[in-house]
């Protein structure tokens, strides 16, 4: 199997504005190993060499997504931070296919037109007009001969095989946040020797792409606790309120914005991504509740806006997909407070032809004697603690931290920093 490193080189790499000396990498391996004919592709990463005088296996950083690159995510790490990793090995910010500086490069669609704002917005409308420009955009991919059939979580899991050999080193260390934890644990998953210990930060399981409604609606009820005793039934009554009468909202340009209940589920959504989105979000709802939506319009109208649609993210999470059995069990149980609104477009876009699909047997739970710490935060509504609580039944080595008060950005907070550190400091004897 073809997985050979082509290039080393040392060169300046900018860390919040600091130069700082790395090993520029490329690494060429087969668009889709299951094709022997297949095209090759580069994956390009830097590597930070270690300041110790025995360092331990490197730690490659998985960014999340699927679609962030790791080297636009280092460059805005501290320094203090890269330094205090580099003591205890090499890191390696690595660029995972269709990301960043590795092939395909920017394997996006086209902006689509914009959504009309004199009317609310129709989940349904909107997943017919997705998937219209997903049927042209994998045309398109065709025609340049983007390989979207490797664009997968079990190919991207086959590079770090792939890396590590090619670095020529017994185990990796992974630390991986969001998406790349999905990553990290379909790793471990093919190849059982390929990691020392991993460190992954609010988890998705490989059967947690599509969010659990009722995980969701346990978040609020935490954030409830917290901050908003009232909150789910504030929500519903908004979402109540919306649904019988579209909101008609008057810009300061003069434009009137219609606001219905799928935007609100969606802009609710979205908040919960991140504590300082978390407290604006609460902030808004007496104002809401009083008829005063001009948050919500002025979300609204940038939402609606002409954006692209990243076909490598939209082919990893329909190749990851969800299990028949998972499918079914969500499909019977109340929808919750935000509905599908978590997820969209997922899972009903990953019908249109093309879109890649990985086997079933991809989502069953990940069994491995890894050392694991698997880091949640209370307030995390797309990666609740509940998914690292499951994962860690099939990790008999492995730890939860739980951070109180914390949402989906948890790379860099200061518990989280301090605990992966110390992680990574003990060895495997």
């Amino acid at each position: 199997m073809m997985h050979r490193l082509i290039l080393q080189v040392l060169v300046p790499f900018s860390v919040s504005g600091q130069p700082v000396d790395a090993e520029r990498g490329v690494l060429r391996v087969p668009a889709v190993r299951a094709q022997p004919t297949t095209d090759s592709l580069t994956l390009r990463y830097a590597r930070f060499k270690s300041t110790a005088s025995e360092p331990g296996a490197p730690i490659v950083f998985l960014a999340g997504g699927p679609g962030d690159a790791a080297t636009r995510a280092f460059a805005g790490m501290p320094i203090a931070l890269l330094d205090r990793l580099r003591a205890l090995g090499d890191v390696i910010a690595f660029d995972q296919r269709g990301t960043g500086e590795s092939e395909p490069l920017r394997p996006l669609c086209p902006p689509g037109a914009p959504r009309p704002l004199d009317r609310a917005t129709a989940p349904d409308d909107l997943l017919d007009d997705l998937r219209a420009r997903v049927r042209a955009c994998l045309l398109r991919a065709d025609s340049l001969r983007v390989p979207v059939a490797g664009l997968t979580t079990a190919e991207s899991a086959d590079d770090l095989e792939a890396l590590r050999r090619a670095l020529g080193v017994d185990r990796l260390n992974l630390l991986a946040g969001s998406y790349g934890t999905h990553l990290a644990l379909a790793a471990v998953a093919r190849h059982p020797t390929l990691v020392d210990r991993m460190v992954l930060v609010g988890v998705e399981g490989p059967d947690h792409t599509v969010k659990d409604p009722a995980r969701v609606d346990d978040v609020l009820d935490v954030i409830a606790v917290a901050r908003r005793p009232s909150l789910r039934a504030d929500l519903q009554r908004l979402i109540d309120r919306l649904a019988g009468e579209p909101a008609h909202v008057s810009a300061p340009d003069g434009r009137v914005i219609v606001v219905g209940a799928w935007d609100f589920q969606r802009w609710v959504a979205e908040a919960l991504d991140d504590v300082r989105e978390i407290d604006a979000m609460l902030s808004a709802i007496p104002a809401m509740l009083d008829g005063d939506l001009r948050v919500l319009a002025r979300w609204a109208a940038a939402h609606r806006a002409p954006r692209p649609l990243h076909l490598m993210n939209l082919a990893m999470d329909c190749a990851s997909y969800i299990s028949d059995a998972r499918l079914a069990r969500i499909s019977r149980m109340p929808s919750g407070v935000l509905g599908g609104a978590m997820s969209f477009p997922l899972p009903w876009i990953c019908d249109v032809p093309g879109l890649p699909r990985l086997p079933d047997a991809f989502r069953a739970v990940v069994q491995s004697d890894v050392e694991t710490l698997l880091v949640a935060g209370t307030y995390d509504g797309r990666t609740p603690p509940a998914n690292a609580r499951e994962v860690a039944e099939g990790l008999p080595r492995s730890r939860v931290l739980i951070i109180d008060g914390a949402s989906h950005a948890l790379m860099g907070h200061a518990d989280v920093t301090e605990a992966l550190l110390r992680f990574f400091a003990r060895r495997t004897p």
